[in-house]
């Protein structure tokens, strides 16, 4: 069962891999026949590109389970995740394109390019899936033993006996001490009755049972190991806890990581950050000229300093100086620290007022970016005083700090800047905590550009 799970893994990550290749040839190809043009796909421009948007592809598809077998099993089409692949590397490569001028590279190409990807690897998922279950549907099915009868073990043999790339037949069950039968159609074993299972011919042993009966595995294990089959467990540790990665092993320990947060994986550390990096310097030199305007028109409006500095708490708790446009008159650190800003706040200058009320004033949180200690995207970084407060007031408050912390939000993006609801905040920040993808970040930052500038709440 999963050896061949495995080698249709392989064969599908492999095709996928090799699509953006396929892509450049035959956007090159249709473009020089279609308008008789001289084939350029040989230039050594077109050959570098290939290679990065490859490169650049492979992880973003990987990332996006556009190669995942499980994703290509399930009943969907798979066009949301591939549509956000496409965009996101083609994004990156106009990012690289941009940086690195004595490329040159044909527009229509590229662009042709970018659709092929999409519609062959929509085919590939397509046509993979059609061929595996035919491949599957004409050799007999594993016969599975599966090891519990309560409402685990049910949940596994149904969707067992649903999955049509590897067929498999559910040939009896095992009940363990105590456990209670919700199991039919299918006869159950004691876990004694060894010298009957082995007449069942079996060829896989699935354990599934619920935590309360985890102490039993080790006696369970070791009974079923006379078998000779290989035995693999579904992970249900209970409700409210969710596993979001593997076994870990540090020398001879062995550690499930349930961390409800992806801030620990290559992908979140290098893709994110590089995002941020390139986003932000791209921001910056876009609005360098009117971030200069606006620090000259503080400076004559109002005395004091440009930027406003305050505390605020990051990931894992750390607490950094975040920085903003100043846009209020001069008070002690102290009074800003643990008081709201209120709507008619009299402490707001004019042009205060309307830098926050466009969110212009957040415009140097870029250079907090640029240091690693924000991001474009997260949970807004909120004031020790009211961190302290919060925490043990509201239910998994901290729990928004495993991610960096951002400029916008999915929380302020649906309105909840200023003074609304923190309870309401915090239940957005967990959701954006535990679906956080980059192209959850692009859909956030496109819905701030489109609206989020502007908000009844900010003032």
């Amino acid at each position: 069962m999963i050896a061949r799970l495995r080698h249709y893994q392989l064969l599908l990550r492999i095709t996928i891999f090799a699509l953006p290749l396929l892509s450049f040839y035959l956007a090159s190809y249709i473009y020089s026949h279609s308008l008789h043009q001289a084939a350029t796909f040989a230039r050594a421009e077109y050959l570098y590109l290939v290679l990065f948007t490859t490169m650049v592809w492979s992880i973003i598809a990987e990332r996006q389970d556009v190669t995942s077998i499980a994703k290509v099993s399930a009943e969907n089409t798979g066009i949301r995740a591939s549509f956000a692949a496409c965009g996101i590397t083609y994004l990156v490569d106009l990012v690289a394109v941009f940086f690195v001028n004595e490329l040159l590279y044909s527009r229509p190409i590229f662009l042709l390019s970018a659709v092929l990807l999409l519609v062959l690897t929509l085919s590939v998922r397509t046509l993979f899936r059609i061929l595996a279950r035919d491949y599957a549907g004409r050799h007999s099915p594993t016969r599975v033993l599966v090891v519990g009868c309560g409402r685990t073990a049910a949940r596994a043999a149904m969707r067992l006996k649903r999955n049509e790339f590897v067929r498999c037949e559910v040939v009896g069950f095992v009940r363990l001490p105590g456990e209670t039968v919700y199991v039919s159609d299918t006869q159950v074993f004691e876990l004694d009755d060894v010298d009957a299972i082995e007449r069942l011919n079996i060829q896989d042993i699935l354990i599934a049972v619920s935590p309360n009966h985890y102490s039993d595995l080790r006696r369970c294990i070791a009974r079923l190991n006379v078998l000779s089959k290989p035995i693999r467990i579904v992970v249900d540790p209970g409700n409210g806890v969710k596993v979001r990665e593997r076994v870990l092993e540090i020398g001879s320990l062995q550690m499930l990581d349930l961390d409800p947060g992806p801030a620990y994986s290559i992908w979140y550390f290098l893709v994110k950050r590089a995002f941020d990096l390139a986003f932000s310097a791209v921001v910056i030199a876009i609005c360098g000229v009117p971030m200069l305007l606006i620090s000259l028109i503080i400076k004559l409006t109002s005395p004091g300093p440009i930027l406003f500095r305050q505390q605020r708490v990051g990931m894992n708790g750390a607490v950094f100086t975040m920085y903003k446009f100043r846009t209020m008159r001069m008070a002690t650190g102290a009074e800003g620290d643990i008081r709201w800003t209120t709507e008619n706040d009299p402490r707001r200058t004019r042009f205060g007022t309307f830098l926050r009320k466009t969110s212009l004033d957040e415009l140097p949180q870029f250079f907090n970016v640029l240091k690693g200690e924000m991001s474009v995207v997260g949970p807004r970084p909120e004031r020790p005083h009211f961190v302290k407060k919060f925490r043990s007031d509201i239910a998994s408050y901290q729990a928004r700090h495993f991610l960096n912390v951002g400029i916008t939000g999915w929380a302020q993006v649906n309105g909840l800047r200023g003074d609304t609801s923190i309870q309401r905040r915090v239940r957005y920040d967990l959701y954006y905590l535990q679906h956080w993808s980059l192209s959850f970040d692009l859909r956030i930052i496109v819905r701030t550009l489109l609206g989020g500038f502007i908000s009844k709440n900010a003032y």
